[in-house]
């Protein structure tokens, strides 16, 4: 699929940049006394090395960094961050009330600041919809940002062909990584991040690799199915995502939302990635653009590149560890 191409000349813009990174911030604000409250930063990316968001409270809260004072009132107003969108696609607000109710905030550049009126508990339903609608965001977030998912993904709709084999090989991604998901998650299995993330890179190089195979006109397991190796290399992409997902944190009483939340988001920056890819290969079909015939070997040597990269990249990391 030569439209696949186009894709591939417009990730690699990123490529010098660290694949797999998240830019998000994270800032939790804990209750320690009557309208008294300690923050700290989960996740604050930097930009040329300054920090590059600060936090906005209300106007009868004093904030002296870790320490925020808003008195009788309680952390009730408008509340945001400055810059938002300068060095990061969202930021989230993390509040925990003195009772131990947990309400998670997430903010964009198009929605810079919000108003909190209460701090809903994590159980009730008003809690559980704003959690759920936070995590959803991020996993949106994560998986746009995630160029070596990408990259797999788009790998996979190139050796699958027919639209009902590529209809199994991304289901069978998407159970594969929501298994592994699930498990990490809950603490039922682990793996180290360092270790996963230089296997994923060297996934992309396997797809790569097939890609030349389907070329030239060779017949391996993965081109005769796809959606068993697709399955087998989403139970590793799902210890990147669930890696990703605990590093930014979950409230405690509600995990199962928050998790299902985050893969719904995943899922759904997933489709409309696909159903990019496929809707541009139509239309340049339909408006009868010819592009190279070395298009499809630039297509796999870009995909497999850009693998051995960042598998070099990462197992150095983890040698040095």
């Amino acid at each position: 699929m030569r439209p696949l191409i186009l894709f591939l000349l417009a990730l690699s813009l990123g490529a010098q940049a660290m694949a797999h990174v998240t830019e998000l911030a994270v800032l939790r604000i804990s209750e320690f006394a009557e309208g008294q409250y300690t923050v700290s930063w989960e996740l604050r990316p930097t930009v040329d090395g300054n920090a590059a968001l600060e936090p906005i409270f209300p106007d009868h809260c004093t904030y002296d960094e870790p320490q925020l004072f808003c008195g009788d009132r309680g952390l009730v107003g408008q509340i945001g961050f400055e810059a938002i969108g300068s060095g990061q696609s969202a930021a989230l607000f993390k509040i925990r009330s003195l009772e131990g109710q947990t309400s998670v905030y997430t903010l964009t550049p198009s929605q810079p600041f919000i108003v909190v009126d209460q701090i809903y508990d994590a159980e009730g339903w008003a809690g559980i919809s704003n959690i759920v609608a936070s995590y959803v965001r991020i996993g949106i977030g994560h998986i746009l940002l995630g160029i070596d998912h990408l990259l797999f993904v788009l790998g996979l709709i190139y050796i699958a062909r027919t639209p009902g084999m590529l209809l199994k090989t991304i289901t069978a991604f998407t159970i594969a990584h929501s298994l592994t998901l699930a498990a990490v998650t809950f603490g039922w299995i682990g793996v180290p991040e360092t270790f996963v993330s230089a296997m994923i890179a060297l996934s992309i190089v396997y797809i790569g690799v097939e890609i030349i195979n389907l070329r030239a006109g060779r017949s391996t397991f993965t081109l005769r199915h796809p959606w068993a190796v697709s399955f087998f290399f989403g139970l590793l992409h799902g210890f990147g995502f669930a890696n990703a997902l605990i590093s930014l944190g979950l409230p405690v009483s509600a995990v199962p939302w928050a998790l299902v939340a985050f893969n719904l988001g995943v899922e759904i920056g997933q489709i409309a990635f696909v159903l990019i890819v496929l809707a541009l290969g139509w239309a340049l079909r339909s408006m009868r653009v010819s592009l190279s015939n070395q298009g499809p070997a630039f297509a796999a040597y870009t995909i497999g590149s850009l693998g051995a990269f960042w598998f070099f990249q990462r197992i150095e990391v983890l040698l040095i560890l």
